[in-house]
């Protein structure tokens, strides 16, 4: 792997905006490299689990923690969110500590822009010009209108809005989170000076948010539903499927979000505070008590990681139709911990050089792995299933890889322009 990804990767990223406003923050680039690789585990265990002789999937599967974590993987998703949360609106909450205006509203969606659209389109030209093709070769002929209608909604990041693109013809699933998160861009120059000004109440109302739109996706919104089943019936769309397309839009992740705001914003506090760094280098060269305290984030996190594990592997039922707030409160936990607390030991292992290097072309690894996982199925179906898993594994690194240093990289280099 290492081959492949380091001529390309060991540079460090020329970017703005959050970078250049608060400094780097190495742990975050492994924490999107942990999200990445959970979302990858998912996927492959998902896809090769009964359907192939595989051996990582055999693995996986006889060790029962490393298999309740990779079936549940679909959790890194939630981890993007809150990272998400946690960076993006440091910005308003440094300018508002220095008496200054609030950030520039365009040159943020700018920002947002040629941060995440290069690298999309371009994917999506593959996806509907080369593996669309290879897997419905006669589609773009049989239902252009179909095609064109699911291009169309792609590009604008409207796919996730209907039962007919929300899938990305079953071939890059993956997508319906970016439209999620160009969502949230448009929203953050109105959310984020709500947090600056009523940090506590703004989560309470995310929370009210998320709850009510869960509780409304679940029991109601019955016009909705049935406009979604009835668009999406040629497709075999039911109520359930509805439902749930309902149940994930944007305002279903608004907690997920603020908890990743506030963070960010307990992140932001400890940086000013040089007396608190102080202390904790004190604390950690001095008597074993309280360099036992310095540990306390490392602590925190494995207490959060294990509670979540606890969640998966045992469920969320003594929560009631409350289980579902467990998951985004204990992975900002630990976030939080990890990041904000800091611990040295956690965050010199998600800086290593691998984890980081993952993280940094993470983006293009969300965006690659499906199709590719898919076209190793269909074009070497009987691989040897020893060998599935590692060539699956170089095939993203490289085409990710690829894809940051063209995609991506230039456009973060680039200036906005007034």
């Amino acid at each position: 792997m290492s081959a492949v990804s380091l001529p390309l990767l060991d540079r460090p990223a020329r970017t703005e905006g959050v970078r250049a406003s608060v400094g780097d923050i190495p742990a975050i680039e492994g924490l999107r490299g942990v999200a990445v690789l959970w979302v990858m585990a998912f996927h492959y265990r998902v896809l090769r689990d009964g359907r192939f002789d595989d051996a990582f999937v055999a693995a996986v599967k006889s060790w029962a923690p490393l298999d309740v974590l990779a079936r549940h993987g679909y959790l890194g998703v939630d981890l993007f969110f809150v990272i998400t949360g946690f960076l993006l609106t440091l910005p308003w909450f440094r300018q508002a500590a220095a008496g200054l205006p609030a950030p520039d509203a365009r040159t943020f969606y700018r920002r947002r822009a040629r941060r995440i659209i290069p690298a999309y389109y371009v994917q999506l030209v593959i996806l509907f010009f080369v593996v669309l093709p290879l897997f419905y070769p006669r589609l773009w002929l049989e239902s252009t209108p179909f095609a064109v209608g699911n291009l169309g909604a792609h590009f604008t990041f409207l796919h996730y809005t209907t039962p007919l693109s929300s899938a990305s013809m079953t071939l890059n699933g993956a997508l319906w989170t970016l439209a999620i998160e160009a969502q949230y861009y448009l929203l953050l120059p109105v959310i984020a000076p709500c947090f600056v000004r009523w940090p506590w109440r703004s989560l309470a109302a995310a929370f009210a948010i998320a709850a009510g739109w869960r509780w409304l996706a679940a029991a109601h919104l019955d016009g909705l539903v049935a406009w979604y089943v009835q668009l999406g019936s040629r497709a075999g769309v039911e109520e359930a499927h509805a439902r749930h397309l309902l149940a994930t839009q944007l305002p279903a992740w608004a907690l997920h979000f603020a908890l990743g705001i506030l963070a960010g914003r307990a992140w932001l506090h400890r940086q000013k505070a040089p007396q608190i760094r102080q202390r904790a280098q004190r604390l950690r060269s001095s008597a074993p008590a309280p360099r036992l305290i310095a540990w306390l984030p490392s602590m925190l996190a494995a207490a959060a990681v294990l509670g979540l594990y606890a969640a998966l592997s045992l469920g969320t039922a003594p929560l009631g139709n409350w289980g579902w707030v467990a998951f985004p409160l204990l992975i900002a936990c630990a976030l939080a911990a990890v990041i904000a607390g800091p611990s040295p030991a956690l965050s010199t292992a998600l800086a290593a050089s691998p984890l980081a290097a993952l993280g940094r072309i993470s983006y293009s690894a969300y965006l690659y792995h499906l199709p590719l996982l898919l076209l190793l199925n269909k074009l070497a179906p009987e691989a040897h299933s020893g060998i599935a898993f590692p060539a699956w594994i170089v095939l993203v690194v490289a085409a990710s890889a690829l894809s940051y240093r063209y995609a991506e990289e230039p456009f973060l280099a680039t200036p906005p322009r007034r």
